[in-house]
């Protein structure tokens, strides 16, 4: 998730905890970070859902090194079930953890409906959830290098110089063979956010980890859009979701080839 506060951007954070609480309030403010999972007033069908589709899980937001720009690349979901770790750092109190756990636990039981494929916390761990102070976020090479050990050298720069701009982020790791899908990945959640921003960042960054990597601004109502007016899962998100996991759908396959199963993907989505 990328801010778009002048401030943030200029770097001008001061105590960065009290300027996202300045944020969120901001954001709320002008009615963004809404926790309803629609948009009363907004519809959508088949060929828009499809379209989106097409722009959030074909393409990714950071390209091909992290440069932010849009990549158009294959679909790629996991094939293992996803094992999600929690670590948190030194900074996060144990209230605060119990609290992240319970709600990532939440979340990981409605990713897991809404796929169809199994999402849970243990197990052998292929998704790594971190849980920093920005302090700790610029210590993090040691942690990266066990958890992560052939993690590329553009993706651990942005991890750890990642400016205040970037509220949180997703690094998915793909096999060598793009049909197996992806084998690892590392989410960021700054343990500076204030609660909604915090539910934000878990519900976007997660879902995308499941194999929605990009953002669209002509998707709403969405959380996958960079204007933050959705800070949760919205109903048009978990057709999103349905689509991505339905068994039409391969792993590795292209945009021609997605396009022409999504008359029925879609249809099968929107039945359910």
């Amino acid at each position: 998730m990328l801010s778009t506060s002048t401030d943030l951007r200029a770097g001008r954070t001061g105590d960065l905890a009290s300027t996202y609480r300045a944020l969120e309030a901001q954001l709320v403010a002008s009615g963004g970070l809404r926790t309803n999972p629609s948009a009363p007033g907004v519809t959508w069908d088949s060929s828009t859902l499809a379209r989106n589709f097409v722009r959030i899980a074909m393409y990714s937001e950071y390209g091909s090194g992290l440069s932010g720009s849009s990549k158009r690349g294959v679909l790629r979901r996991w094939v293992q079930p996803v094992n999600m770790q929690l670590i948190f750092g030194q900074s996060v109190p144990q209230a605060q953890r119990s609290r992240d756990t319970r709600e990532i636990g939440a979340y990981a039981r409605q990713l897991s409906r809404a796929t169809g494929h199994p999402v849970s916390i243990g197990g052998a761990p292929n998704m790594h959830i971190l849980v920093v102070s920005d302090a700790e976020r610029r210590a993090l090479g040691p942690l990266l290098k066990r958890i992560a050990p052939d993690l590329g050298r553009p993706a651990r720069r942005a991890i750890m110089k990642a400016g205040p701009q970037i509220l949180c982020m997703v690094i998915a790791q793909p096999h060598r063979r793009a049909d197996l899908g992806y084998r690892n990945a590392i989410v960021l959640i700054r343990a500076e956010h204030p609660p909604r921003m915090r539910s934000s960042c878990i519900q976007e960054e997660l879902a995308q980890a499941m194999g929605l990597p990009n953002d669209a601004r002509q998707a709403r109502p969405s959380i996958f859009n960079d204007n933050e007016e959705f800070g949760v899962l919205t109903h048009h998100d978990q057709a999103l979701l349905r689509m991505l996991y339905d068994p039409r759908l391969k792993p590795g396959m292209s945009v021609p080839q997605v396009t022409a199963a999504l008359p029925e993907v879609t249809r099968r989505a929107l039945a359910r």
